[in-house]
């Protein structure tokens, strides 16, 4: 069997689609042996679209919509906020925790308390209360989370998303295969296999088994 797979996921913290690809791509990792990388962007850098047509009212229902079929499809709760965070100390907060080797605990635990309990990760200290629960030190990770070193590496996996192709955020990364958005899971999982040399069975293909 081939060495274990490293999928990439270039997200944002604030982004309910970045937290369905995190939730999604986590379980299909533990399927296929790969790890994943998490690499937290700014949204500043990146290409957005506003609904800005004559239907963008039709459109905006329908996202919504279907944020809530994904939601259920994936098995997870995602209640707006009202206002969307910027969430800039977060996201540095999520480097330093990458470093301290206790990334994936901690993304899990922001999304959730954003997503789930409507947590105001705007607020520092409710990012240190969530650090402190995922087991990182809260003075020694808030002089981590606020060192230069935190913006310089959101800022360039930004530069590194934009230079690869990329425009938005949730987009994987397979070696150099793209993959945007959280739909795409299935095709990264199927990707994943192929690397493992493990069989994938599509939707339709059951009948292999």
């Amino acid at each position: 069997m081939s060495s274990p797979q490293a999928v990439e996921l270039f997200f944002r913290i604030s982004c309910p689609w970045s937290y369905l690809a995190f939730v999604r791509l986590n379980e299909a990792a533990l399927r296929t042996g790969a790890s994943v990388v998490y690499r937290p962007v700014l949204e500043d850098g990146l290409q957005t679209t506003a609904l800005q047509t004559a239907d963008g009212t039709a459109r905006a229902n329908y996202a919504a919509k279907d944020l809530r079929d994904w939601a259920r499809f994936a098995g997870v709760t995602v209640k707006l906020p009202n206002t969307k965070p910027k969430a800039v100390f977060a996201q540095r907060a999520i480097v330093a925790a990458i470093d301290a080797g206790r990334g994936k605990a901690f993304i899990d635990a922001l999304f959730a308390a954003l997503f789930k309990t409507g947590g105001d990760i705007d607020d520092s200290a409710v990012v240190l209360a969530i650090a402190a629960d995922c087991e990182l030190t809260a003075t020694d990770f808030e002089k981590r989370a606020d060192s230069p070193t935190t913006t310089d590496a959101i800022a360039t996996n930004t530069r590194e998303l934009l230079a690869r192709g990329g425009f938005t955020a949730p987009t994987m990364f397979v070696n150099s295969d793209m993959y945007v958005g959280n739909d795409r899971v299935p095709l990264v999982e199927s990707a994943l296999m192929r690397a493992a040399d493990r069989p994938f069975i599509a939707p339709g293909e059951h009948d292999r088994l």
